[in-house]
C-alpha cells in the first residue's frame, strides 16, 4: 500500500505560500475578500498583521491545490538503489510526460539538488509528498521512497507503482479519498484489514477513510480503474463493490493530467 504523506501543520502555510507562488491556479476559489487579503499579504508581501491570521492561513491552506505551473521542468535524484533500478523507474516514469505538459529531468546539473529525491527505504513502504508540498521538504531528505523494488520485480509491478508515487509528485490525490465517495466501506472490517498491515487507528482514519476538499478533485464520478485507486477487496465493502490492482492511466487519469497541464 502506498502511503500518501502529509504536512505537519507547521508546514501547511509556508506550503500554501510555495503552491500559489509556483502557479497562481492554486489559489482557492470562493475566499471572502477579507481572506483573499489576508492570503495575498503572505504569499507576495511575506506579512502577517494580526496574529490570528495565522489560523485563517492553516484553515485555507487546506483547500489550496498543489499543482505545478504547466511546462515545469521538475529535477530528479536517486538517493541509493541500483542503476537498473534507477533506469526502470526512468522509463516509467516519463508517461505521465506523454499526456502531461511537465518534463522530468533524470540528469539535473551536477551540486545541485533535485526538486525530486528518490530513496528506497526498504523499511518504509512506497509513498510520495504531494505536488508542490516537496519544495518545504529538508533538501537532505527524499520526496519519493520505493521500499519493496528491486531488480528482479517484474515490469507490471514497476510501472503500477512507479506511476502511482509520481502521480502524488503531479499532485493527484488517492482516488478511494475523493469527497464524491462513491466506496461504501464497511468501516469495522476495513480497520481490521488495514490494521493487520500494521497501520493504526488513526493511521487508517488518515490514509483510507479522510476525504480531501472538492475543489482539489478531477470533479467527476469516482474512477475505478485509476491508477490513483487502492485496490479494495469485496469482504470490506458494503455490497459488491471491489477493485482490482490497477496497473496503468485509465483512460480518466489521461484525460485529468491533461487538462491540469494543458500542453501547447
Amino acid at each position: 500500500m502506498c502511503t500518501e504523506c502529509r504536512a505537519s501543520h507547521h508546514k501547511l502555510i509556508k506550503n500554501a505560500k510555495n503552491a500559489i507562488l509556483e502557479n497562481e491556479g492554486n489559489k482557492p476559489r470562493d475566499l471572502s475578500p477579507k481572506n483573499m487579503g489576508i492570503l495575498e499579504d503572505y504569499v507576495y508581501k511575506n506579512t502577517i498583521k494580526k496574529p490570528e491570521h495565522i489560523g485563517n492561513i492553516a484553515r485555507i491552506a487546506v483547500e489550496i491545490k498543489k499543482t505545478w505551473n504547466p511546462g515545469r521542468r521538475l529535477t530528479v535524484s536517486f538517493m541509493g538503489g541500483t542503476t537498473i533500478m534507477r533506469e526502470r523507474i526512468q522509463r516509467h516514469a516519463m508517461d505521465w510526460s506523454k499526456y502531461a505538459n511537465i518534463e522530468f529531468d533524470f540528469n539535473p546539473p551536477k551540486n545541485t539538488v533535485a526538486d525530486i529525491r528518490i530513496a528506497f527505504d526498504k523499511n518504509g513502504g512506497s509513498w510520495s509528498y504531494l505536488g508542490t508540498e516537496i519544495l518545504t521538504i529538508d533538501k537532505k531528505l527524499p520526496t519519493m521512497n520505493f521500499g519493496w523494488l528491486t531488480d528482479a520485480t517484474d515490469d507490471e509491478e514497476y510501472h503500477r507503482v512507479v506511476l502511482h508515487e509520481f502521480g502524488h509528485t503531479l499532485g493527484c490525490i488517492h482516488e478511494h479519498s475523493s469527497p464524491l465517495g462513491g466506496v461504501p466501506w464497511d468501516k469495522p472490517k476495513a480497520y481490521q484489514y488495514y490494521q493487520q498491515q500494521g497501520w493504526t487507528k488513526a493511521e487508517v482514519d488518515e490514509q483510507v477513510f479522510k476525504r480531501y476538499n472538492k475543489d482539489l478533485i478531477r470533479g467527476t464520478a469516482v474512477d475505478k480503474k485509476s491508477i490513483m485507486m487502492y485496490p479494495i477487496p469485496e469482504d470490506i465493502t458494503i455490497g459488491q463493490f471491489s477493485v482490482g490492482w490497477n496497473n496503468d492511466l485509465s483512460a480518466a487519469d489521461k484525460k485529468f493530467i491533461a487538462s491540469m497541464y494543458p500542453k501547447k
